[in-house]
């Protein structure tokens, strides 16, 4: 977590907020939030960093089949000066993720991307002959988001569309990953949360039906 915290104040800040159409300050920069960061999420971060699977210009990262590009950072208050930046920990988990799939998992870089086309999911893993999206990942900041996200997935997967989307916001996004899934029909949905907590599943989906079940399965699914 030190040599993270270095680099983040000597490289990754000043290219955030020294960028053209910021040039915020550095000492609105709230050291505090990186204790929200896991050493296990910093570690692989940097490891894509390194080994150049993403690349980085003024504060945005990019990986090779990426749809958006990734920031680290958000910003409070315009009033406030100098303006309050925090650190962004779902973007760090997804960039780490990007690293572990080709390193630990063997995913050419070339097949990986942050954002999904349709932009209903953080992390994609593409089919190197078609395109096709073969992973589709969800990364939330807490433990308690993916434990929320997963309940309702459960519960939407098992039923059909509904003409109003639910009005609660995590109840929401978790409607939104269902429809995701029946538009591209990917085979892997990976749940991922700080710290590597990690839920794979298998997308089986009901014969003559849109609906599908979620089927836990291990770690070797993520395998190219």
């Amino acid at each position: 977590m030190e040599k993270f915290a270095d680099r983040l104040h000597r490289e990754w800040l000043p290219s955030y907020c020294n960028a053209s159409n910021r040039q915020y300050s550095i000492e609105g920069f709230k050291s505090s939030t990186i204790g929200n960061l896991s050493s296990f999420d910093a570690m692989w971060f940097m490891r894509a960093i390194d080994d150049a699977l993403v690349t980085e210009n003024e504060g945005y990262f990019l990986a090779p089949k990426s749809s958006a590009k990734e920031m680290l950072f958000w910003e409070g208050s315009k009033k406030e000066s100098p303006r309050p930046i925090f650190l962004w920990i779902e973007p760090i988990i997804t960039i780490g993720a990007i690293a572990r799939l080709n390193k630990q998992f063997g995913w050419p870089s070339s097949q990986l991307g942050a954002q999904s086309k349709t932009w209903e999911f953080d992390l994609v893993c593409y089919c190197s002959d078609t395109g096709v999206e073969h992973i589709v990942c969800e990364v939330k900041r807490t433990s308690k988001e993916i434990e929320k996200l997963l309940h309702f997935m459960h519960y939407y997967s098992a039923r059909e569309k509904q003409e109003i989307e639910p009005k609660n916001q995590t109840e929401r996004n978790a409607y939104r990953k269902v429809q995701g899934i029946r538009k591209i029909w990917p085979k892997i949905f990976w749940a991922l949360g700080p710290n590597d907590d990690s839920h794979i599943f298998k997308i089986v989906r009901t014969e003559g039906s849109e609906n599908f079940d979620l089927l836990p399965v291990t770690e070797d699914e993520l395998m190219y």
